[in-house]
Order: C-alpha cells, then sequence, then structure tokens
C-alpha cells in the first residue's frame, strides 16, 4: 500500500493507493482501480488484476484488494456487470434472464460452485431475484471502525467506549475516556472518512485499519479480538507506522525520566502526545513526569487518565493508589486497591497495601487475616511478615 500524499491521476480526489500499469503506472486510489479492473483488461503484470481459477471452482475472478470492503464493492461492481453478460454456460443468455426464465435451475448452477467468506452472496442474490434469507454482515475490524467514526462523525461521543476494549465499570473511567477521546482536535473537526487498507496480523487476533479522515488526514485503528469480539485497542493519528515507533519512544521516555532529564521527557510528551490521541502509556510517562516535577495532584489525574484509557494497566492503578497511601487518603486508596486485587488476586504488593490501608481505617482483624494469607501463599514475603510483627506487638 503506498501512503502518498498525491490523489488519483483519474479522479483528483480520492488518496491515490497504488500504481495503475494500464496508464504507465500513474498513481490511482482503489475504488479508480475498481471501476477501471471489472472490465478484466487490465493487464497480466498489475498485482491487482483480476485472476480466475484454473481449477473452475468459482465463475467469479478474484481481486486481491487492501481491505475487505475493497473487495466486497469490487465484487459487486463485477456482478452488476456480470448479471447481465451472456454466458456460453447458460445457453448464452445471461445470468440475469436465465434466473428470470428458471430461478431453481439457476440456483442450482450456483450452488456447485464455492465462494469466499466474504463473498457478497445476499447482493448477488438480490441481482438475480432470487428469493434468500438474508445474510447478516459479521463484526469485523472494519465494521467496528466505521462504527466508531459514524459515532465521531455525530458526535456522540458517549458511545465510542462501546467500540473499545475498555469495558470495566468502575470509578470515572467512562467519564474520562470521553472527555480524552472527545477533546482530540482532528475527531472533532471530523465530517467524513474512507478506508485505504486494513489488515489482519499473523496472531489472528489483531488488526489495523488506516483510513483517510476529511480527504486529508491518514488515520490507523488498532484492533484486538482477544476476548471474542473485535475492540478498538488504540488509534494512530499519522498512520501504522506510529504503532511500530511507539516501543522506541517508551524506551526514551523511560530513560530521560530514570535520568531525572525533565526538559527532554517533556519535550517527548508534547511532541508525541498529538500523534498518540488515546495511548494508556503516554499519560502513565505524563504522570511519573509530574512526580518528578512535585506536582502531585497533575501526577493523579493522569494516572487516572491512563487506567481510563487501559482499564488493565495495573501499573497505573498501582502507582496511584501508592500516591493516596502517601497522602493518607486511605478510603480512595482502599477503594483502587480492592479494584487491582480483584483485577490480579496474586499480585501481593497491591493485596499487602490494601491490608495496610484496613489497618490504617481501623480494621485490623480483616488486615491481620489478609497478611496471613499472604503468608501461605508466600511464606518468604517479607513486608507481610513485618507487618504482622509490627500489629501483633
Amino acid at each position: 500500500m503506498l501512503l502518498s500524499k498525491e490523489r488519483c491521476f483519474r479522479c483528483h480526489s480520492e488518496r491515490a493507493v497504488r500504481k495503475c500499469p494500464r496508464f504507465k503506472d500513474k498513481l490511482i486510489g482503489w475504488k479508480c482501480c475498481m471501476n477501471l479492473r471489472i472490465d478484466l483488461h487490465c493487464p497480466s503484470s498489475c498485482p491487482y488484476a483480476a485472476q480466475f481459477d484454473e481449477s473452475h471452482t468459482s465463475p467469479f475472478p478474484a481481486f486481491r484488494s487492501d481491505s475487505n470492503t475493497e473487495f466486497v464493492q469490487t465484487t459487486q461492481k463485477f456482478l452488476d456487470y456480470w448479471c447481465y453478460k451472456s454466458l456460453p454456460e447458460l445457453d448464452g443468455i445471461s445470468p440475469a434472464e436465465f434466473a428470470r426464465q428458471d430461478s431453481d435451475k439457476m440456483l442450482k448452477w450456483l450452488q456447485q460452485y464455492k465462494y469466499p467468506a466474504n463473498f457478497p452472496l445476499s447482493y448477488l442474490m438480490q441481482k438475480l431475484n432470487i428469493p434468500h434469507e438474508e445474510i447478516e454482515e459479521p463484526e469485523s475490524p472494519e465494521t467496528v471502525t466505521f462504527a466508531f467514526f459514524d459515532a465521531v462523525i455525530m458526535q456522540e461521543w458517549e458511545k465510542l467506549r462501546s467500540f473499545t476494549v475498555n469495558d470495566v465499570d468502575f470509578d470515572q473511567f467512562a467519564e474520562l475516556y470521553t472527555g480524552i477521546i472527545s477533546a482530540v482536535p482532528e475527531l472533532k473537526k471530523t465530517k467524513s472518512y474512507s478506508i485505504l487498507h486494513a489488515g489482519a496480523a499473523d496472531d489472528g487476533i489483531s488488526a489495523m485499519v488506516v483510513l483517510e479522515l476529511n480527504n486529508k488526514i491518514i488515520w490507523a485503528v488498532l484492533l484486538t479480538s482477544a476476548t471474542g469480539r473485535w475492540k478498538i485497542r488504540q488509534n494512530f493519528n499519522g498512520g501504522p507506522h506510529l504503532y511500530y515507533e511507539q516501543n522506541q519512544l517508551f524506551h526514551n521516555l523511560a530513560e530521560a525520566l530514570a535520568n531525572g532529564k525533565e526538559e527532554e521527557a517533556w519535550n517527548l510528551l508534547t511532541t508525541n502526545m498529538p500523534k498518540f490521541p488515546d495511548c494508556a502509556d503516554l499519560y502513565y510517562y505524563r504522570a511519573l513526569y509530574w512526580q518528578l516535577a512535585k506536582q502531585l495532584n497533575k501526577a493523579k489525574e493522569d494516572f487516572w487518565n491512563a487506567l481510563a484509557l487501559d482499564n488493565h494497566f495495573f501499573a497505573a492503578g498501582f502507582a496511584l493508589s501508592t500516591l493516596y497511601l502517601h497522602n493518607s487518603e486511605l478510603e480512595k486508596a482502599r477503594e483502587l486497591l480492592n479494584f487491582l486485587h480483584q483485577e490480579k488476586p496474586d499480585e501481593l504488593n497491591a493485596w499487602n497495601n490494601l491490608a495496610a490501608c484496613e489497618a490504617g481505617l481501623g480494621n485490623l482483624e480483616l488486615a491481620k487475616n489478609m497478611w496471613q494469607q499472604i503468608r501461605q501463599i508466600a511464606p518468604n514475603y517479607e513486608p507481610a511478615r513485618k507487618n504482622l510483627e509490627k500489629y501483633n506487638s
């Protein structure tokens, strides 16, 4: 896939995504490419030229596509042409006429072939006026992304979280997520989107969808189906390459903060946060920056923001609970540590701190019971042993 800034040489509207050998390798958009290649006259040197199955398992050509959307729309466009084309296999008449004369016979003829899972069969049946059961389009990375951006265009900000991996109903998670995402300048100005590319990773549970917003901005969306349904994990303002660059960014930030280089860390944060508008890690690192700058209230805010963008971000939650503990905000610390303990029951530091909260709030027997449970699981865990000694004496 090309991510050229150039527009399609034919329509001058859509973004060019590939070269067209049919027109001396001029850059073309996928929709104009679609309108050309359905006539089956593209040179064989073009990787997007229609390909027929030599084993004759399908009467339709295969169209290489950069997204499921492109495949479906190109196939539908071809079917518009194919349905009215005279075919020797159908006694020299068109599929539409053949189906009009005997729809059962036409259906039987079609059933002898195999079709890919994303083939628009319902569309074909509709074109041929053959009665059929509607086949609902399955949820996919593209359909989820489109639903997300349809809501963005309508500025239905409260809906957006439901399309993401963030599904935990705790404290201010939903409110904070909505506040962050609704403040992204590019999303606030979004009036249209078009798909450029979509693809799944080798792991089978990750996918990337690349869009163009307002005929101008390249925007990538990372999705995961780890829970069984496709959900948005992260947005990238600039393109899919940012996904591969962010780990180095995190490394540079961690190094700058560890070495007390406040200015360097701040410059990295302010430069990159617009590119990664819903990146929990960057809010986490900014919280660490605020701690280094001794602005603890701002640190708390950004630890909460990190949790709102990744509801299972244990490190952010634990750091926030530690701030509450140090400030003797025991009720807030207990509520958060209870949540963290439910998330990771075997995480001993959170469990130990939860027990310390209970002790500080006067629930000493409950605290002792927790420390005893910890020692049964991990006899050599020193903080639990010391706390028991302290309160038993």
